[in-house]
């Protein structure tokens, strides 16, 4: 899943907007998480590390989109931002809080979603957080960039990294909404999978961190489309 914040003064933009990413979630088999906000001074205390991406109109009554942007610069230096605006000539300065992109107003779908889908595959590819697990021995921290999948067995998860395997108490659900917007994807109801390292693919399983593991039929087809927007529009 990827959380998006969409913040414009205008209702009928948010809910434009808000539409153009159902359209897209039904295109690209993942699911798109969107919440509006009428201000930046509404959006910006909502705000924590779960979204992945930011649309923001630059002409906002109050606080414009590009202080808006620098505040949310100062909380998060890594979330992408992109101006939907009808000031073209402001989002220029979107260089000043390292904005990715601009869609200029009145939006059109097709040139939404090219932008969209561009953005969508760089977070996917450069996103990471840490994961804290609490094991017999203490505390083990590492990045998600160093775990190739984890696997659920009763009450307990079993995170697969390239430092070994840790154990803990949790439930697969709440893990995915701690990961939620990262490259990170069930292929059946025991593994979490991070698309990173996926090796191989065939008929029924796949290759991951050097552990085959099993594709159920139900996840197939999302788990796959979700591995070929990972690597860029690649069919499989």
């Amino acid at each position: 899943m990827v959380k998006i914040a969409v913040v414009d003064d205008e209702e009928q933009e948010r809910k434009t907007l808000s539409q153009y990413f159902i359209e897209l979630q039904k295109e690209l088999g993942e699911e798109l998480k969107v919440q509006t906000y009428a201000s930046g001074e509404e959006f910006l205390p909502a705000y924590d590390d779960s979204f992945s991406l930011v649309c923001l109109d630059i002409d906002l009554d109050g606080m414009d989109g590009l202080d808006t942007a620098k505040k949310l610069r100062e909380m998060d230096n890594e979330v992408t931002i992109i101006f939907v605006t009808n000031m073209a000539q402001m989002a220029i300065r979107g260089y000043e809080v390292r904005a990715l992109d601009f869609v200029v107003k009145p939006v059109n779908y097709y040139s939404f979603a090219m932008k969209m889908k561009s953005a969508l595959s760089i977070i996917g590819n450069k996103k990471s957080r840490n994961i804290v697990v609490t094991t017999p021995n203490g505390i083990q921290k590492f990045s998600t960039d160093h775990l190739y999948y984890v696997e659920v067995e009763g009450h307990y998860l079993y995170y697969h990294t390239d430092e070994g395997e840790f154990k803990q108490k949790a439930s697969m659900k709440e893990l995915e909404d701690k990961l939620a917007g990262l490259s990170f994807k069930r292929c059946n109801n025991c593994y979490l999978v991070n698309l990173k390292y996926v090796d191989c693919v065939n008929k029924e399983d796949i290759k991951v961190g050097g552990q085959w593991l099993k594709i159920s039929r139900p996840r197939k087809k999302e788990f796959l489309q979700a591995l070929a927007n990972y690597m860029g529009g690649v069919s499989l």
